[in-house]
């Protein structure tokens, strides 16, 4: 993905190729913030974020009242700056603190921050815009912060929060989207492959017999309408009829108690021998369910989930399951982070192809 230099780096490049053509050398004063802000169209703020790392790779110096002034390199300021960079902060936003597949994710990026000397601050949004919005809002006036893993909040809906995201880029801070994304903004995300997900749960149940093959899916989340998007690929490409009434959607207050539905679930699942299911919550939830009207798993209804969670390994039905990394990919996402920092133009996104974990949810049909 082809990426425009964020506009701090713009004043940061501008400055080192004035001391390599030699037009700025030790000892000089630079432009006031204001003059550069004019300079390259850009505020205050970012140009203050552009000379703050410039302070702490130890190439100037601000002096109070005075102004910003380049410095000779020299031993001191390269030990100044390894210094200074051991002191980075990053900041983790996660929608959700439970114990399903977050606290792995999280776990991977604290495993890499942690060796590479940053400090790190985690936050949680609850899936919530307004919450999103208060946490994006402290993000854009702390100017402690040197990069941003986040997982955006209900990326299957228009978000009234982008401009927030907007700002946080205006001040050059190197961030990365987890889990989900935005389309619709030029920020990196590292996720699985979604589509392909889908893809492989609405295969295997083809391929084990099914022919009618509903689907439950997320409706205010990205992911379920990409995994909605593998599904219907899968049902086409082997020839199966899709059927719209077969399908179910939920958003967040629906997927958390999926029992205020269940008279339409059962209504848009009725004929079927399969589902595929949006996540490993929702299967167990959806077995729950079953098993209050008396139908069997996987002998009446067969289910593949996805995300190969602890609930896939423990519930009362073992899933059949696509996996999804968590720590791995909490990992990469972190090392992609830090990339992006080093180097505004690196494509920091990354999606992992995903396999499926064969349990005993899935009955073959003759």
């Amino acid at each position: 993905m082809a990426r425009n230099v964020a506009k701090y780096q713009q004043v940061i490049d501008w400055i080192r190729q004035c001391l390599d053509t030699g037009k700025l050398q030790a000892g000089d004063k630079l432009e006031s913030e204001n003059e550069i802000g004019l300079r390259f169209g850009i505020s205050r703020q970012t140009v203050r974020h552009a000379l703050s790392i410039l302070e702490r790779d130890g190439m100037i110096e601000s002096r109070q009242g005075s102004g910003n002034y380049i410095l000779p390199v020299t031993e001191g300021a390269e030990s100044s700056s390894r210094k200074n960079v051991s002191a980075k902060t990053a900041v983790v936003v996660s929608t959700y603190v439970n114990g399903y597949i977050f606290p792995k994710i999280i776990q991977g990026m604290e495993k890499i921050l942690e060796k590479e000397n940053w400090k790190i601050r985690i936050t949680f949004t609850h899936n919530r815009f307004e919450t999103e919005r208060k946490v994006l809002t402290q993000l854009i006036e702390d100017e402690d912060v040197d990069g941003l893993i986040i997982e955006p909040t209900r990326t299957g809906l228009p978000s009234p929060n982008l401009e927030y995201y907007r700002r946080l880029q205006e001040r050059g801070i190197p961030i990365v989207f987890f889990h989900s994304y935005f389309r619709e903004m030029d920020i990196p995300h590292v996720s699985i492959d979604d589509k392909r997900a889908g893809y492989l749960a609405a295969e295997h149940l083809i391929e084990q017999g099914h022919r009618k093959i509903a689907g439950i899916f997320k409706l205010d989340d990205g992911q379920g309408p990409r995994r909605f998007s593998g599904y219907i690929q899968a049902l086409s490409d082997y020839g199966v009829k899709i059927r719209n009434h077969q399908v179910i959607w939920l958003d967040t207050e629906e997927e958390q108690d999926m029992a205020t539905s269940k008279e339409r679930i059962f209504r848009r699942l009725k004929g079927c021998t399969g589902c595929v299911c949006y996540n490993d919550e929702v299967a167990n939830r959806l077995i729950e369910l079953c098993s209050e009207e008396g139908i069997q798993v996987p002998e009446d209804l067969s289910l593949v989930s996805i995300d190969n969670s602890d609930l896939a390994r423990m519930g009362s039905i073992l899933l059949t399951s696509v996996v999804h990394p968590m720590e791995v990919l909490g990992q990469k996402a972190a090392l992609n982070m830090l990339e992006l920092a080093k180097n505004s133009r690196f494509d920091a996104t990354y999606e992992f192809t995903p396999d499926i974990e064969v349990r005993d949810s899935v009955l073959p049909r003759k």
